[in-house]
C-alpha cells in the first residue's frame, strides 16, 4: 500500500486531528513528506469533487466534510460545535484569540465585566487552555487558544484570523 493510501486510512480511523509528527512516525517518513502527501490527498479530493477534504490546523490534520455540503451536515447533525456559546463567551474567545497570551484580569479590564463563567465554558470546550503564568505577583494564568479552536473556526493558523475591523 503506498503512503498516500496509508495516510488516507489513518485519517479515516482517527477520532481527532493527527499531528504531522505522529503521521511521520506511523508512516516512517519525514514531516516534510507528510505535508506533501496531505496536499496531494487534498488535491485529489478536490479534483474528484469529493464530499470530503483534508483540513489542516497548524501542524494538525484531519479528514473533514467539504464546505459545499455544510447545509446538509448541519441538517443531519443539528448542532454546530460553537452552539451554546453566547455573545459574551464569543467576545471573551475573540479577545483571547487576538491578544493571547492574556490573563483573566486583562480580559476583564478590556470588557469592563467579569469573565469567569465564559473562561470556564471555553476551557470545558477545549477552545482555550492555560498557556503559562505571568511572571508577576500571584502568577496569574495566561490563556491561549487550542488546536480545537483553529479546527472549529476553520483556521489553519492564528494569522488566518481576520484583521480587526475587517468585514466579510
Amino acid at each position: 500500500m503506498d503512503n498516500l493510501r496509508r495516510l488516507e486510512l489513518l485519517f479515516f480511523v482517527a477520532r481527532e486531528p493527527l499531528s504531522t509528527r505522529r503521521i511521520a512516525s506511523l508512516l516512517g517518513i519525514r514531516g516534510s513528506e507528510v505535508m506533501l502527501l496531505v496536499e496531494e490527498l487534498r488535491r485529489e479530493y478536490e479534483e474528484q469533487k469529493k464530499a470530503i477534504t483534508i483540513q489542516s490546523f497548524g501542524q494538525h490534520h484531519q479528514l473533514s466534510t467539504n464546505d459545499r455540503y455544510q447545509d446538509l451536515v448541519e441538517a443531519f447533525v443539528g448542532t454546530s460545535p460553537n452552539r451554546g456559546l453566547g455573545p459574551s463567551t464569543l467576545e471573551v474567545l475573540a479577545i483571547i484569540a487576538y491578544r493571547q497570551p492574556i490573563t483573566r484580569v486583562q480580559i476583564d479590564e478590556l470588557r469592563g465585566v467579569g469573565s469567569d463563567y465564559s473562561i470556564r465554558v471555553l476551557l470545558d470546550r477545549d477552545l482555550i487552555e492555560v498557556g503559562g503564568e505571568l511572571d508577576t505577583l500571584g502568577s496569574p494564568k495566561l490563556y491561549v487558544t487550542t488546536p480545537r479552536f483553529l479546527r472549529n473556526f476553520s483556521l489553519q493558523e492564528l494569522s488566518d484570523l481576520p484583521s480587526v475591523g475587517e468585514e466579510e
